[in-house]
């Protein structure tokens, strides 16, 4: 068999091949290839698609190939995305159990014994938990994150919650959230984001999140005492060492989270488009990660990273990524457009 790798997706190429395939039952690639007409280069990358989709069967040690009914091909392709999937959903609750471990027993455990003041109040009961609520958010001055993973709560919750996001707002603190995407089918919940970004809040929207959470003023964390029954009683987190793992953990949801309703940016001024996924990268690097670390972070490939720190030296003029770094936090109008993400 004719081994080669195929620079992309030929499908023309694939479909010639696959027919030739069917009609003589079994062949190598490079009887394929003469009898389809193809040059070396279109047959490699028609015959490598032909292996994506499994319509293709090869003899152990090499030798001709036979050809996959589509309808088998379609069932095994069905199989391979559950079994992904159910490892994902797997690597999901493994993280999850990891994550509540880390940060609710050995965290804490690490702190109490470093004697750094962390304090922990377990809260039950509709009534205080309602009070506690009502005093964290009267007290807030400087930010309020929340993350919550769903179902959504009754309307009348929502309504109250609002309210509240609109005395926040009104005397100057930062509001953000992070929503399930699955909230857009439902139109009262896409109404109530609708009006939380129409008071100035800012909303963004992910797939799957672990556990509701809620930090105020980056020194105090909200979260449910058990995960696996959330309106049971609540944890209330204070103190810098142990909330900051929880500011982290937003952090990282809130970098992968799609905005919600995201206005197009601006085309004229000298202002050029910069994507969520550059804005990302540009924030990482301000914090001193490497290329290598950024990609990593982010799941993407290091040359994504590279363009887009690449862009940033051009927009900038500057010739390396230090001085890229002075100019950035000397640049208004380059960092307004970053606090617009």
């Amino acid at each position: 068999m004719v081994v080669a790798e195929a620079a992309g997706r030929d499908e023309d190429a694939a479909l010639a091949l696959y027919r030739e395939l069917r009609k003589n039952g079994e062949a190598s690639v490079e009887q394929l290839r003469v009898s389809a007409g193809l040059d070396v280069a279109r047959a490699a990358a028609g015959w490598a698609w032909l292996e994506r989709l499994g319509l293709v069967r090869a003899k152990d040690g090499g030798g001709p190939a036979k050809p996959v009914e589509p309808h088998a091909a379609i069932l095994g392709a069905m199989e391979a995305y559950k079994s992904a999937a159910t490892e994902h959903e797997r690597s999901a609750r493994e993280m999850q159990r990891v994550l509540d471990s880390l940060m609710t027993v050995y965290e804490p455990a690490v702190a109490q014994d470093d004697a750094v003041g962390v304090a922990v109040r377990f809260l039950g009961g509709d009534a205080h938990k309602k009070q506690m609520m009502i005093d964290l958010n009267e007290s807030m001055r400087i930010s309020c994150d929340s993350l919550h993973p769903g179902p959504m709560p009754p309307m009348e919750i929502l309504n109250s919650s609002l309210e509240r996001d609109r005395t926040m707002l009104a005397r100057g603190v930062r509001v953000r959230a992070i929503y399930p995407r699955s909230v857009l089918h439902t139109p009262r919940y896409l109404r109530y984001l609708q009006d939380m970004t129409a008071l100035g809040a800012e909303v963004r929207l992910i797939d799957h999140a672990p556990y509701d959470l809620l930090v105020f003023d980056r020194h105090t964390a909200l979260l449910a005492a058990d995960p696996e029954d959330p309106g049971h009683s609540l944890a209330v987190v204070v103190g810098a060492v142990l909330v900051k793992s929880y500011i982290a953990l937003f952090e990282d949801f809130w970098l992968r989270a799609a905005r919600f309703d995201a206005p197009q940016p601006a085309s004229g001024g000298n202002l050029p488009e910069v994507t969520a996924q550059e804005r990302a990268v540009i924030r990482l690097m301000a914090d001193g990660l490497s290329d290598d670390q950024i990609a990593r972070k982010l799941s993407v490939h290091r040359r994504t990273v590279q363009r887009a720190i690449a862009k940033l030296m051009e927009r900038l003029n500057a010739n390396s990524r230090f001085e890229a770094g002075l100019k950035l936090a000397c640049d208004a109008e380059f960092a307004a457009l970053l606090s617009g993400a």
